[in-house]
């Protein structure tokens, strides 16, 4: 898919495939340079990631939850970004997530964490609400040392002055980070 001046391309939605539409919101959406985030791309990291083909997608439906974790177990990738079409609510996001880790713990992935990003969950920094263009429900599974490096990584960056103390909760920062 093709970059569209940060709009999403919606056109043929009928026709296109999931991972059309994920990939779509990450080069649309999560890449796009915001103000919000200090000028920075939403996820700074999600792109490089899909370019080098580091990333797996993949939609439970066919496979269940806990066999895609194992598919993520035995690939090459370094993240997965596993899709979930049914409506979840906002207020059970922050239990699914749990859920999974739980799941990563079991499958022997307790080096690993997730990221949900729910199309109905409402943080919003200045309006804007990046999660809410999530073509669906999606769990980002990533070791947390990269996490951890990246979070490191950012928080030498204005990327969080604009953020709000509940967008920051949200996103499980306890403190505000200081930009140099």
């Amino acid at each position: 898919m093709q970059k569209n001046s940060g709009r999403l391309l919606w056109v043929r939605i009928g026709r296109l495939k999931v991972n059309d539409l994920v990939e779509d919101y990450i080069n649309n959406v999560l890449d796009e340079k915001r103000p919000e985030f200090g000028g920075k791309r939403v996820c700074p990291f999600a792109s490089r990631e899909l370019e080098t083909n580091k990333l797996m997608i993949a939609e439970v439906g066919d496979k269940s939850l806990v066999d895609l974790i194992d598919d993520f177990k035995n690939s090459k990738y370094d993240s997965a970004l596993l899709v979930i079409k049914d409506n979840i609510p906002a207020d059970q996001t922050n239990d699914f997530k749990i859920f999974v880790n739980k799941l990563l713990e079991a499958q022997g992935l307790g080096d690993h964490k997730n990221i949900c990003f729910n199309p109905n969950d409402e943080a919003t920094v200045d309006g804007y609400n990046p999660r809410s263009l999530a073509p669906y429900f999606m769990v980002n599974i990533a070791p947390r040392e990269i996490l951890s490096k990246a979070a490191k990584t950012l928080r030498k960056t204005n990327y969080y002055d604009r953020l709000p103390d509940e967008y920051l909760s949200f996103l499980k920062i306890k403190d505000r980070p200081k930009s140099k």
